[in-house]
């Protein structure tokens, strides 16, 4: 197995999902965190002079889909063929683009303060719309695969994970009513967070702004 370090800022934001993996699949990596005040010191060492970034045996990769992408086949939580691969690639450029849209693009940052705006109501007017926008599509493909809590197949992939853990912040972070129009999407997040590995990690996870 190779050597794995990974590299975010010590919040959730984009680089949870990544760590979720790990112990999803009961791997072994380095998790390198840093604030803000340290990010100056390590964006000089980064391939795109930003974080998420992975480190494999000295070859650094950036973005967080590519990332996940890579693990997911890495531990064998991707598709079984070209198509199932194709289809969980679909699925994952739109949690991306739920991720980087108009208001939960920046909720983040709203939410540690590099954004002046009231949170709560940031979220109303900005965020909502966008889980409206976004949560219908997710619910449709897990609805497409039975009900089983799953995105495809009958055992969790990368794209479950990303999924889970993206919408999760929306609860978390947002409104603990976000998502119950969205049945689907709360029992893939109940899944994904009760999988014993990941259960024990949250456990002790500390609490974070974001």
């Amino acid at each position: 197995m190779p050597h794995f370090k990974f590299y975010y800022f010590d919040v959730r934001g984009r680089g949870e999902v990544i760590r979720l993996l790990f112990h999803l699949a009961d791997e072994k990596f380095e998790d390198e965190r840093f604030g803000m005040e340290q990010w100056a010191s390590y964006k000089p060492e980064m391939p795109l002079g930003q974080v998420p970034v992975l480190e494999v045996d000295g070859v650094k990769i950036s973005q967080t889909t590519a990332i996940a992408r890579y693990l997911g086949h890495q531990f064998h939580r991707a598709g079984t063929n070209a198509v199932d691969c194709a289809r969980l690639d679909m699925i994952a450029e739109v949690i991306q683009e739920f991720m980087s849209s108009e208001g939960m693009g920046k909720f983040s940052r709203v939410l540690l303060g590099m954004i002046q705006a009231n949170k709560e109501q940031f979220f109303k007017e900005m965020v909502l719309p966008d889980i409206e926008k976004y949560a219908p599509l997710i619910e449709k493909f897990l609805l497409e695969n039975g009900n089983n809590g799953l995105l495809l197949g009958d055992r969790e992939t990368w794209v479950d994970v990303f999924a889970a853990e993206s919408f999760s912040k929306v609860i978390d972070y947002g409104s603990p009513d976000a998502l119950d129009a969205y049945p689907h999407i709360l029992a893939l997040i109940n899944r994904i967070f009760n999988h014993p590995n990941i259960k024990k990690y949250v456990a002790g996870r500390k609490s974070t702004p974001a």
